[in-house]
């Protein structure tokens, strides 16, 4: 699995930017995979927890994944001099646009650590 689903699922995920919506749907595609693996049918009703110890795990591990990767390479922008960096941590002049502000990936970077 690892092999097959995790390496392209995990492609470039160190850019993306994470709300609570997005998390959930990792953990439940996650929980499919392992559902599908243990060949487990939607209709035998059984709980996450039942899934993850047929699995012997303790709890799901792509997101904690995707979120080490992400603050790994947070430092790796911090190290070094590069154009991401002054992307990074540049400021757009001009006046803000109307509504709630979007979730920036710095913003979710400081939630997560």
């Amino acid at each position: 699995m690892k092999c097959f689903v995790w390496s392209p699922f995990l492609y470039a995920s160190e850019t993306w930017t994470l709300n609570r919506n997005t998390e959930k749907r990792i953990e439940a595609t996650e929980m499919w995979i392992y559902r599908r693996m243990q060949r487990i049918s939607w209709n035998e009703k059984g709980t996450n927890k039942k899934v993850l110890e047929s699995v012997e795990l303790q709890r799901p591990e792509l997101l904690l994944t995707i979120q080490r990767r992400k603050i790994k390479y947070y430092g790796h922008l911090r190290r070094h001099d590069s154009i991401q960096k002054r992307i990074l941590e540049g400021k757009i002049d001009g006046r803000r646009g109307r509504g709630r502000r979007r979730q920036t990936w710095l913003g979710n970077i400081q939630e997560t650590s």
